[in-house]
């Protein structure tokens, strides 16, 4: 059983008070992925549940070809393709599916944010290797589609959180040489020019400019690699994830943040 605390804002939450299924209590669109609940993790066929790894080889069991999306809005993450299948790990108490940075990835179906140009991404991911990869982007590229996103690693020590309206702005954070874990947040407002990168929970860069026009488009959620498993694959995990198809509140931020430091093992 968790507690309630104070976080850092001074707003009351934790595992035990704060669930975020209340940040799309108002109807907004997005998702919700915790591979924690093994309720919501099923193997390649479907059907059948996904046995967590703990140690030994990685079977067929382990592999999770559907992410069930807890936001109630239904945008499953699937991968047909068993090889693509990242597999579902239990260490040290903390649930994540690792990506094997080759060929694994999932894919939504098209989720349409085009009634919106506000945006919140919420992850708890590891990255293992100096390398250019996919956490989530919205999107199968987001330099060839107008109304996208991208949380990514981008080089050795860079997080990256990318938003378009016609035009791509980067918020880049260089301070983070993997192996590293973070809680990453990106906020972004195409219309306001807000582009957020918030990791750890600390905001780390916030550039102003022109992100050009119009909302978010009606476009596939990727996570762990682009385009439904084709290219920039992630040599990492990935602990939980939540896109809100708004602009979060402070209070809103600071309440799943400690949330997704509590999957991944970070301290705030």
């Amino acid at each position: 059983m968790y507690g309630l605390g104070v976080n850092r804002l001074g707003v009351t939450n934790a595992r035990g008070g704060f669930t975020p299924l209340a940040l799309f209590a108002s109807g907004e669109e997005g998702v919700w992925y915790d591979p924690s609940d093994l309720s919501t993790v099923f193997q390649q066929d479907g059907t059948t549940a996904t046995v967590p790894w703990t140690s030994g080889d990685i079977l067929d069991a382990n592999r999770v070809g559907k992410l069930v999306d807890k936001s109630g809005n239904g945008n499953d993450a699937i991968q047909t393709t068993l090889a693509k299948c990242p597999a579902l790990k239990l260490v040290g108490g903390l649930y994540f599916l690792e990506f094997d940075g080759v060929d694994d990835g999932l894919q939504s179906a098209a989720i349409d944010f085009t009634g919106t140009d506000n945006m919140t991404v919420f992850a708890g991911a590891r990255k293992e290797a100096d390398e250019v990869a996919v956490v989530a982007e919205l999107s199968a590229n987001l330099g060839n589609n107008d109304g996208a996103f991208r949380l990514a690693a981008i080089g050795g020590n860079i997080w990256r959180w990318s938003s378009k309206g016609t035009s791509v702005v980067n918020a880049n954070s260089n301070e983070y040489t993997p192996p590293v874990t973070s809680v990453l947040t990106g906020l972004s407002d195409i219309s306001d020019d807000v582009n957020t990168l918030r990791v750890d929970g600390v905001q780390k860069s916030s550039p102003t400019a022109n992100q050009g026009t119009g909302n978010y488009g009606n476009h596939a959620l990727n996570v762990g690699a682009r385009n439904n498993a084709t290219s920039l694959y992630l040599d990492g995990k990935i602990y939980g994830m939540i896109v809100r198809g708004s602009l979060s509140s402070a209070d809103d931020i600071a309440s799943t943040e400690t949330y997704i430091a509590g999957k991944t093992g970070v301290t705030l």
